[in-house]
């Protein structure tokens, strides 16, 4: 079992038990073969088009609210979903550049074109944006020397998340799910973006946030009382590590010149670097940021983008104004919408594809990682392994625990000794909604019904919120058929593997008995076979792929969770016998004395699945 690609919630004492459970050249140029879902490079004539829409009159907008919606090139033509970017203070659309820079990068493949809702600030702007505390559905009201702030902070949110969004959803081919709706705002506006992501997490996966207004006090009668009462410090003092949304936050670092807390910095860096970093010294946390609540921090996107959860942009220069806005948009729309990844450090070449779309799942990063010599010869082709939890495989900057599978290691060391054969590998990373993807549906009798995980201490999940039906047809009609286009592969059965660990053995298993005509090879290692009880592995037994054209292997250790893997597994072999599988030909399984089930030991012993898979004695075919 895995984390999922973003930080964990567990305790300590939870996290051993489900970390693994619950947890990014010559060929065929990417232009001309888009990535699952999306559309092609605009035309250079495409450019987005703009419709505006009334809404009714709202307690906290008694004229009524306004909106444009800008839609991108080819959408009137086109049957394709896209993801969705409302923004604050819409009314500044053209001031910020908005819809040229949207074309730009949109006419130059470099973004997948979102719908825009440009969404024009109420009449009483400073009433409405602000914080607020959906749980108790009040606002946050900040008391200024300008009077008071976000009195209708509550009321405008609710609006945007419970009235908006779905209004938005029914009329336009969004992807509507959280992982595709972002929300951007400045100053006041970009306070509210955060606010709204913050509290509506169901809602929006992503924020960006500039020159956020994060210095909003309280108590503003005294400069060290405004310090001390800064409302959105004070909500991250409160909060608890938990999954939020992916953040952007950019300030310029010419804002201001005030300094209320005297030491050296201006209040508008200072706010924003203690919201993101906390207010450190030394080894002591006097306020906790967003990085003491468990959130990955790239503080030098200006530098180096990475895939950190928060991006902190100090654009050096840059006031409080529309124009530095205007610079910081195509850095953010980069950041939320690039269709390229941010590099990873890995051995070889890997390319990195951001959030592919899906008309199934979630959008996810792909990364590809291509074997040496790849671009010396344009006429060679390659057999492809497809491996689940693709965060973990390359990087162990992409993974929590700070441990990767050395995948790129693995297989450079084998292919330079001869011992297999040279091989694509794609990393499919995950989602929050791990094992409702990784948990094969189809041996679940009582859909309406609980599912126990197989983990002491966690509780069932339900079985009809599991969707590996969904991500199977992600991978078959969407994933695999955009990387045979765009590498030199070998795209038949014996020549397609598939990989993964816990609930990724399961997963993979399922994908040659689903389609057994794509997937040739599996391996499944630390198997989580408890999951449902056993369930899975007696309608695996009934449905084995053909031993004639399919190669399996199987593996688990004898320590933590995989120590009560090996009754369910020998269950498992005696089916394979049955199905006529010859251990040791075409399939095997192995156990690992004192191996853990943990990164660090599938780590340890990869070699031994690589070679089942692609082995040059004995192995693949």
């Amino acid at each position: 079992m895995h984390a999922a690609p973003r930080r964990s919630l567990l305790s300590s004492a939870c996290v051993a038990a489900f970390a693994a459970l619950l947890a990014g050249c010559a060929h065929v140029a990417p232009s001309d073969a888009p990535a699952p879902g999306a559309m092609p490079a605009a035309s250079p004539t495409a450019t987005y088009t703009a419709e505006s829409i009334a809404f009714p009159a709202t307690a906290f907008a008694p004229d009524g609210m306004t909106a444009t919606v800008l839609l991108p090139p080819g959408y009137a033509a086109g049957d394709a979903r896209h993801a969705t970017l409302y923004v604050n203070d819409g009314q500044d659309r053209d001031a910020v550049a908005l819809a040229d820079t949207l074309d730009r990068l949109a006419r130059d493949g470099t973004i997948r074109a979102p719908i825009v809702v440009a969404i024009d600030m109420p009449a009483d702007r400073l009433g409405a944006y602000g914080l607020s505390d959906r749980a108790a559905a009040r606002s946050l009201v900040a008391n200024t020397r300008h009077g008071a702030v976000g009195t209708h902070a509550h009321a405008y949110s609710e609006w945007v998340a419970t009235t908006l969004v779905p209004a938005i959803d029914a009329r336009y081919r969004t992807r509507a799910t959280a992982d595709a709706r972002a929300v951007l705002g400045w100053s006041l506006g970009g306070l509210n973006a955060f606010n709204l992501g913050w509290q509506y997490r169901e809602v929006f996966g992503r924020v960006g946030s500039f020159s956020p207004s994060l210095w909003l006090p309280a108590d503003s009668s005294t400069p060290e009382a405004a310090q001390r009462t800064r409302l959105a410090h004070g909500q991250l003092a409160r909060a608890t590590p938990a999954n939020g949304p992916r953040l952007f936050v950019a300030v310029g670092t010419t804002e201001e010149t005030d300094d209320r807390d005297r030491d050296g910095i201006n209040d508008a860096l200072d706010d924003v670097r203690e919201f993101v970093l906390g207010d450190v010294a030394g080894d002591t946390v006097r306020a906790k940021g967003l990085r003491q609540l468990g959130y990955t921090v790239n503080a030098s996107h200006a530098v180096r983008p990475t895939r950190a959860d928060l991006a902190l942009y100090e654009l050096d220069g840059g006031e409080h104004n529309q124009a530095t806005w205007a610079r910081m948009l195509p850095v953010f729309l980069r950041w939320a919408y690039a269709v390229r990844a941010p590099a990873i450090d890995a051995t070889g070449t890997v390319e990195g594809w951001h959030d592919v779309p899906s008309r199934h799942v979630a959008a996810r990063t792909v990364d590809v990682w291509l074997p040496p010599g790849y671009a010396d010869d344009p006429t060679r082709r390659y057999p492809v392994l497809y491996a689940h939890d693709g965060q973990n495989l390359f990087d162990p900057a992409q993974v929590w625990t700070g441990a990767d599978w050395d995948v790129d290691g693995w297989m450079t060391r084998l292919i330079a000794g001869g011992d297999m054969e040279l091989a694509i590998v794609v990393g499919v990373s995950n989602t929050p909604r791990r094992l409702d993807e990784y948990m094969p549906r189809a041996p679940v009798v009582d859909a309406g019904g609980l599912l126990a995980t197989g983990v002491p201490g966690i509780a069932p999940v339900p079985a009809a919120q599991l969707q590996s039906d969904a991500y199977l047809r992600f991978l078959v009609e969407e994933l695999k058929p955009f990387i045979d286009a765009t590498y030199r592969t070998r795209p038949g059965r014996d020549d397609t593997a598939v990989m993964g660990s816990s609930m990724g053995g399961l997963i993979s298993l399922y994908a040659a008995a689903q389609y057994p005509q794509v997937f040739g090879k599996v391996a499944a290692l630390s198997t989580h076979w408890p999951i449902g009880d056993g369930v899975t592995v007696d309608w695996f037994g009934r449905h084995l792929p053909d031993p004639r054209t399919h190669r399996l292997y199987f593996d688990h250790g004898t320590a933590t969770l995989d120590a009560g893997y090996a009754p369910f597994q020998r269950r498992m072999d005696a089916y394979l016998r049955a199905a006529g599988y010859v251990d040791g030909e075409n399939w095997t399984t192995r156990r690992f004395d004192g191996a853990e089930h943990t990164e660090q030991a599938w780590r340890a012993r990869l070699d031994a699945p690589l070679r089942f898979l692609f082995g040059r004695e004995g192995g693949g075919r």
